[in-house]
């Protein structure tokens, strides 16, 4: 792969240096690249400029600059692409982001050298009906989440799976993730981690519900989810991936399978996923 594209997240100055290191390397070695136009600007070099549309069709793969919600917002311009992301770290705990920013020259020498693997992650197809029309759709790496507002009561959620009634209760709200995403929200509530290498499944986690008999589930990837929610005419939310928060009304329905997209991510021989667990989670 000769030709990198630079995704920079241009709230963190951290992510700039690290963006510097990476331009003077591609230059002492005569390679091209190219750069998110608004990142390129900042950078001065804007003759290295690119929209996501260029970046998708010149490049051979991606570098994305930040946190793990960089990686999540910028990954979804190149689902079904086949252009392998590669993310280094300027957060807090990246487990997407995985590489650290003092491994960066390490990184792109042994992508240099084809030292490396790709990983396909699968993705979640997420979609809201109302009156028995598609309203809204979209698409998650780490996971579509259903919660309440603040001040509101607490969710009335049907779960069905394959059309058959698997549970009813009360709660915070409803996770359903990826083996991407079990390291994300859903393990903060309580969700068990599972590996996205080895295993295409979906993760169903409560949130805070109120019932003490009901805990999280594992479900194949092509089994079909609906989820009916209502909340005594309160506000509810929808968002796939953190991103934009979509208002659910009572009697709107929620659709989520596994996808028939899927993302590519570059991983580096020496990082297994338990590694990265075992690094994140401060076991070392």
């Amino acid at each position: 792969m000769d030709k990198a594209a630079l995704i920079v997240n241009l709230d963190k100055r951290e992510a700039f240096t690290v963006a510097e290191r990476a331009i003077e390397w591609f230059e002492k070695r005569g390679k091209d690249y190219l750069i998110e136009k608004k990142a390129a600007f900042q950078l001065s070099q804007k003759s290295k400029g690119a929209d996501y549309q260029k970046i998708k069709a010149e490049s051979d793969y991606i570098i994305i600059i930040g946190g793990d919600g960089t990686f999540l917002h910028s990954s979804h311009h190149f689902i079904g692409s086949d252009l392998p992301l590669l993310g280094i770290n300027v957060g807090h705990l990246g487990f997407l982001t995985d590489v650290e920013t003092e491994e960066l020259t390490k990184a792109l020498e042994m992508i240099d050298n084809g030292n490396y693997k790709v990983e396909k992650r699968m993705m979640l197809k997420c979609e809201q009906h109302r009156a028995k029309k598609v309203i809204r759709s979209s698409y998650a790496l780490n996971d579509y989440v259903l919660n309440r507002d603040p001040d509101s009561q607490m969710l009335k959620i049907e779960l069905f799976i394959n059309n058959e009634l698997v549970n009813k209760f009360r709660g915070d709200g409803l996770i359903l993730a990826t083996p991407t995403g079990s390291t994300a929200y859903s393990l903060s509530a309580g969700g068990p981690i599972i590996n996205p290498h080895k295993i295409k499944a979906i993760l169903i986690t409560p949130i805070c519900p109120h019932n003490l008999h009901l805990r999280p589930m594992v479900i194949a990837k092509d089994e079909q989810i609906r989820i009916k929610v209502d909340s005594d005419g309160r506000s509810i939310k929808g968002c796939a991936d953190g991103r934009k928060k979509n208002e659910i009304v009572p009697g709107d329905e929620i659709y989520i399978s596994g996808a028939d997209q899927e993302l590519s991510i570059i991983k580096l021989p020496d990082r297994t996923f338990y590694t990265i667990v075992k690094e994140k989670m401060n076991l070392a």
